[in-house]
């Protein structure tokens, strides 16, 4: 009888321990091969000799192997869920592969949907897209267009701008270099092919993209296109990076002197200098030189020009010659100044256009004046005053900094959460405006920052608070094949502790990990918070902050709920 116990308790357990090491295998078949698309200067893709999990790796293929991916395997052992794409094995490493295939691993290959992401985080700029052959073409000839656009002989039709988008972030350049490659294909994108608006900034595009030479009847080019879905979505973003880019760029020196020297930097990209001037003459006073005019006013109308004059020269004379000055353009090309002669009563006596060649900055005081040469004169604009959009600049931005409260739990109660961080990182942060990012850029230190650190992350809105320094923190996420679950959190004696279960995402035991608390960082640390956001936002209510906090384990939290 206890020989047959023991056969019975041999049969019950083997089919269980059966069941617990089975898995499933769902295979798919692509109707055609797929390719993968290698983003930036990346070295190689990790390959595997076999499907499973656990299997031994090989090399790394590279983009000169052309490699044809044909289908999915996903695995499914456990509560895991696993996933790798089946590839013919390449001409370079067949004496390596066990197989007529080689494996690669689908979290190291981001699918289309990458492209319509908002934000993109270091680890998906180095990514690997896998694409149809359609899709994977459409992606070669984008990125020579952003990148090499001499090279290209093939005739393009840009359909698809969340791919252009994504290929211009993963390019390299700085952001001066994208705001201006988004301009040219913009500008490309809309010319009608009417040559009588081809001014010396189209032209010098037209040379840079030499596959826009052969034209139709029609004027327009007969090897490159757009769809309208692509002009529709590049016009939008056109016209956000430009509004960020104008708003943001009284911060890119702390004086005058210094913005001169970036306004004069811009002299080759298409209509900013004009667009610049535009912006920041508006409401402008400004005393001039030669020319018939004494003053130039941009205002509203005669009288409000008038109006504004009187304020700042009480007893002005008679017999000095006013003119209301503004821009206009044909079709975004062609920016001419038009001034108005005034009477002194406002009233305009006649109207002269002339057509604008260069518009440079110059030091004026404390302020920024302008030189602009036209078809018929050279115009100096030294300022009277200096106009609100450039009271941002230099000792401006210092007062704005001083309507910010001292207090950072004051400016927590009072703002909306993320225009609070930002708030705070002008006050209390290190940084100022990136010319390569085009953002403003600050970091908080551990070092001296740590109770504003503290403060930012117990305040965040996941973050519950048992006691004031203690609580849970109920949230989980995903980071390179490991999965957390976060449950609480505390702050003895300056240091933050956060408690949470760390596990591999693809693990098939029924065993849950013991929790594990860290600490994340402490007063006088070296841990650092990392806050980005654009100029424009400095006005916004409900600004676009971005947070980086780098840390491991579990305490990568703290990034995780600032997003």
């Amino acid at each position: 009888m206890k020989q047959l116990s023991k056969l019975i308790f041999v049969f019950l357990i083997f089919p269980t321990a059966f069941l617990m090491n089975c898995s499933k295998k769902k295979v798919e078949n692509f109707p055609a091969p797929k390719s993968i698309f290698f983003v930036g200067d990346t070295v190689g893709i990790q390959y595997y000799l076999t499907e499973e999990p656990d299997s031994e790796k090989g090399e790394v293929l590279l983009v000169s192997d052309n490699v044809k991916v044909v289908g999915s395997i996903q695995i499914e052992k456990g509560q895991s869920n696993y996933k790798t794409y089946q590839i013919q094995c390449p001409e370079r490493i067949k004496a390596k592969c066990k197989s007529e295939f080689v494996y690669v691993r689908a979290d190291d290959i981001a699918d289309e949907s990458i492209l319509s992401a908002n934000y993109y985080t270091t680890s998906q700029l180095n990514k690997y897209i896998l694409l149809t052959p359609d899709g994977y073409n459409n992606a070669i000839l984008t990125q020579k267009i952003i990148k090499e656009p001499k090279k290209i002989t093939e005739t393009i039709n840009l359909n698809n701008f969340n791919l252009f988008n994504f290929l211009l972030q993963t390019s390299g350049m700085n952001s001066d270099d994208k705001t201006l490659k988004v301009e040219e294909i913009y500008l490309l994108s809309k010319y009608t092919g009417d040559p009588a608006l081809d001014d010396s900034y189209i032209k010098a595009i037209l040379k840079k993209y030499p596959f826009t030479k052969d034209r139709l009847e029609s004027g327009k080019f007969s090897a490159f296109s757009a769809s309208e879905e692509f002009i529709s979505s590049i016009t939008e973003q056109r016209n956000f990076i430009l509004n960020s880019f104008i708003a943001g760029f009284p911060l890119r020196s702390p004086s005058f002197k210094g913005l001169v020297g970036q306004f004069n930097k811009l002299k080759s990209f298409p209509y900013m200098t004009e667009k610049l001037f535009e912006y920041f003459s508006k409401e402008g006073l400004y005393v001039t030189s030669g020319s018939e005019y004494q003053y130039l006013v941009n205002a509203n109308s005669g009288i409000d020009a008038l109006t504004k004059l009187k304020k700042v020269e009480p007893t002005l004379d008679p017999s000095k010659t006013i003119g209301l000055v503004s821009l206009q353009n044909q079709s975004e090309t062609n920016y001419q100044i038009k001034i108005e002669t005034l009477d002194i009563s406002g009233n305009v006596l006649k109207e002269d256009i002339q057509s604008i060649l260069s518009i440079t900055a110059e030091e004026s005081g404390n302020s920024m004046g302008f030189k602009i040469k036209t078809d018929k004169s050279e115009l100096i604009l030294s300022p009277l005053e200096t106009t609100p959009n450039l009271l941002i600049a230099g000792q401006g931005f210092r007062e704005f900094l001083k309507t910010i409260p001292n207090d950072h739990k004051e400016i927590i109660k009072n703002n909306d959460y993320k225009k609070a961080i930002m708030l705070i990182a002008l006050k209390f942060g290190e940084g100022g405006f990136d010319d390569q990012l085009g953002k403003m850029q600050y970091r908080l230190s551990a070092q001296n920052r740590y109770w504003i650190m503290l403060d930012i992350f117990r305040f965040n809105p996941i973050v519950k608070r048992t006691t004031d320094y203690s609580g849970t923190l109920d949230t989980s996420f995903s980071e390179n094949d490991l999965c957390y679950n976060i449950t609480k959190w505390r702050q003895p004696k300056g240091e933050l502790y956060v408690t949470g279960v760390e596990s591999s995402c693809y693990s098939d035991s029924d065993e849950s990990p013991e929790p594990t608390e860290s600490m994340c960082f402490s007063e006088g640390s070296s841990g650092f918070f990392q806050i980005e956001f654009l100029p424009s936002d400095l006005r916004s209510d409900k600004p676009n902050v971005n947070f980086l906090y780098n840390d491991t384990g579990v305490c990568q939290v703290i990034h995780h709920i600032m997003q």
